[in-house]
């Protein structure tokens, strides 16, 4: 009893009292370990964890459609001008536009629920279509030159170069011409657009040296030019403080976006524009007849790293001369994209996807044709997929991380230019004359609004941001809603300064009623 006591009194005490009770014969009580609870942070490195990361296994290529059957589309075909609305694949939504000009036609540009559209290289047309029907809104018949290549959006306005040889402003919402400027002959590169200034290639109508140039969006007034020395390949690009441009001699420059102060002129023998990302510019160069991924550092326009060759030999229709004006005009190469420290590239018949600065592949599809032959398009990447289209009119969505379709349809009709996504909606242009939208996915799956993803052709288009309501008590309605303000008159630039002199007359565009299908020349 007194031992009882003694250790009840040892439990609650001194510890010493507990070393005089414990006999040699008894053995330590040994306690359970302690486990940490869930979440509870472990001071020092977990044991086994202080390794080398096992090197990344090769990627294998493996075929585009081989995890999930291409979806064949039936799609209709609509009288000359009309449209016609179907459904595919388990009952989603689409339709079929015809374009009245039957030609190839560059990517159409999204924006304010309507996708316009170049009637083509031969065609003074130009047409706005609703996006989710594919009915005329409006048409612009009488353009005072041929051949409006792939448009941007800006707000309210939407612009486009003509070939031959004049720069668009029109109002999106009715296509009635905004401004339009004489540049030279011919004009057939696209576009860009930052800050309130336009960016345009061009040949001087006097000298025909090639130039670059800047005008107001707002009234084509010009800002500043530069000589470049050949057409551009595809389009400028923007981003931070400068403009970029590789030209058909193979030639990369890096210009101030806002004075046109020339940074570097570097011969890279570009195959393609370029595609920056902070302090680094990675573009496609000629390989021999192959290609070539490259690495260049933006403040000196050296290279730094050189990363893969293409399988095959297809850069012979990379354009070099003017010998072929449409060619130039649409032509738009495997011009990579770069995301958060991903590169993505479709070259000849292989799209890859590899790490920024390694080079390292990180997954490899393949479309099976012929390798010496630029089977693919230029991709696009509209959040968490990659789109390509192939020249035989198959479009794939593949995800980002793995590579795996997604998403597979064909759609039975040649297909060059760059597949636009926007809010679920994937726009395709034909070689003859067609607009085919699918809506492949929620609206989740945005943001490729025009070639190159936006006005300044170098990542997607930001949304703008949902307007936070009022801090405190809302607002309270107006008493009495203000009144309309009449519709603005639009005052003519004079003519010395936005048009070549032989332009004698500036005609209305076309109006189109919506609900016709059938005639594109019926008005309202």
């Amino acid at each position: 009893m007194k031992r009882a006591i003694l250790a009840l009194v040892a439990a609650c005490g001194d510890s010493s009292i507990t070393d005089e009770l414990v006999t040699p014969s008894q053995a330590p009580i040994e306690l359970p370990p302690l486990r940490p609870a869930p979440g509870v942070d472990i001071d020092g490195p977990i044991a086994g964890t202080e390794t080398t990361p096992a090197p990344r296994k090769p990627a294998v290529p493996f075929d585009l459609a081989s995890d999930r059957a291409v979806v064949k589309v039936s799609v209709p075909v609509p009288p000359s001008g009309g449209a016609v609305q179907f459904t595919f694949a388990d009952e989603r939504p689409g339709w079929v536009a015809r374009i009245p000009d039957a030609q190839q036609l560059p990517s159409v540009a999204y924006g304010n629920d309507r996708v316009f559209i170049s009637g083509g290289f031969q065609s003074v047309s130009f047409y706005a279509l609703d996006a989710t029907t594919g009915m005329i809104e409006w048409a612009t018949t009488n353009l005072e030159d041929n051949g409006p290549t792939a448009a941007i959006v800006d707000g309210d306005d939407v612009l486009f170069n003509t070939e031959s040889c004049t720069l668009f402003s029109l109002n999106a919402k009715t296509g009635r011409r905004n401004w339009y400027r004489y540049l030279g002959d011919p004009t057939l590169a696209q576009i860009a657009l930052v800050d309130g200034l336009v960016y345009s290639s061009y040949p001087e109508p006097v000298t025909g040296e090639q130039m670059l140039g800047a005008f107001r969006v707002k009234s084509g007034a010009p800002v500043w030019s530069r000589p470049v020395g050949g057409e551009l390949l595809a389009t400028p690009v923007i981003s931070g403080d400068s403009v970029y441009v590789s030209t058909i001699n193979g030639m990369t420059m890096r210009f101030d976006h806002r004075t046109g102060r020339t940074k570097w002129i570097k011969p890279l023998r570009a195959t393609t524009a370029p595609w920056i990302v902070g302090d680094e510019l990675f573009v496609t160069r000629r390989s021999g007849g192959k290609e070539q991924q490259i690495v260049v550092d933006v403040a000196t326009g050296k290279v730094v790293r050189e990363h893969r060759v293409s399988a095959g030999s297809y850069a012979y229709d990379v354009p070099v001369n003017l010998d072929s004006w449409e060619s130039v005009w649409a032509f738009e190469g495997s011009r990579p994209v770069v995301d958060r420290g991903i590169h993505y590239v479709a070259m000849g018949n292989e799209v890859i996807a590899s790490d920024a600065k390694s080079g390292e592949a990180i997954w490899h599809r393949r479309y099976p044709t012929k390798v010496d032959a630029r089977s693919l398009g230029s991709v696009a990447l509209p959040g968490s997929t990659i789109v390509v289209s192939a020249r035989d009119g198959k479009v794939f969505g593949l995800d980002v991380d793995t590579g795996h379709t997604l998403w597979s349809y064909d759609l039975g009709k040649r297909v060059v230019a760059e597949p636009i996504v926007a809010k679920g909606w994937l726009y395709s242009t034909t070689s003859d004359g067609y607009v085919i939208a699918l809506n492949v996915a929620d609206k989740s799956l945005d943001g490729w609004h025009m070639f190159g993803g936006s006005s300044s052709k170098n990542g997607a288009t930001i949304a703008p941001p949902t307007p936070k309501p009022t801090e405190g008590l809302a607002q309270a309605a107006p008493a009495v809603a203000p009144a309309k303000r009449a519709p603005a008159i639009a005052r003519p630039t004079p003519l010395e300064e936005l048009k070549a002199p032989r332009r004698a007359t500036q005609r209305k565009p076309v109006t189109m009623d919506p609900s016709c299908l059938t005639d594109v020349f019926c008005r309202n």
